[in-house]
């Protein structure tokens, strides 16, 4: 009689694939009485659990599986387009702040906010919040960028 493993996959983690695929991972060596090495069982675990938006995003892949390597394909390919997919997200969310009658402070604030769930690098955090205000304001508050 065949063992059976069974494991439990976390929900897919948008902002931030390479965790989600790293924690799939280690979830994977834990499967009880074994680990799961077989990568067609890892892509099948991974397909199986991906939300439809995921699903979308590498369809391709999950109609017609690479024959070699079917795990690590959808998990190159997920990060890659996910990746991407979330820069230009980020970037639409956050240009949409503008500072308006409100200190910088508070658009800074208010931009922070809705980048919460997106892992936003420091330094483009930066870049867009100095993007929404006017040049006298990027001055005074940034004297050594003149």
């Amino acid at each position: 009689m065949a063992e059976i493993t069974a494991v439990k996959i976390p929900p897919y983690n948008f902002s931030d694939p390479q965790l989600w695929f790293s924690t799939c991972e280690r979830t994977f060596a834990l499967g009880v009485p074994k680990a799961i090495t077989d990568t067609c069982t890892k892509f099948n675990y991974i397909v199986s659990n991906l939300p439809p938006e995921a699903t979308a995003i590498v369809r391709d892949l999950i109609i017609t599986p690479d024959e070699t390597d079917p795990y690590g394909a959808i998990k190159a390919q997920l990060i890659q387009r996910t990746g991407e997919l979330s820069q230009q997200e980020i970037r639409k969310l956050l240009t949409g702040e503008e500072l308006g009658d409100r200190k910088p402070s508070e658009l800074l604030r208010a931009m922070n906010r809705r980048a919460s769930s997106h892992n936003v690098p420091k330094e483009l955090m930066l870049e867009l919040f100095l993007q929404q205000l006017p040049t006298s304001v990027k001055l005074s508050w940034h004297p050594s960028r003149q």
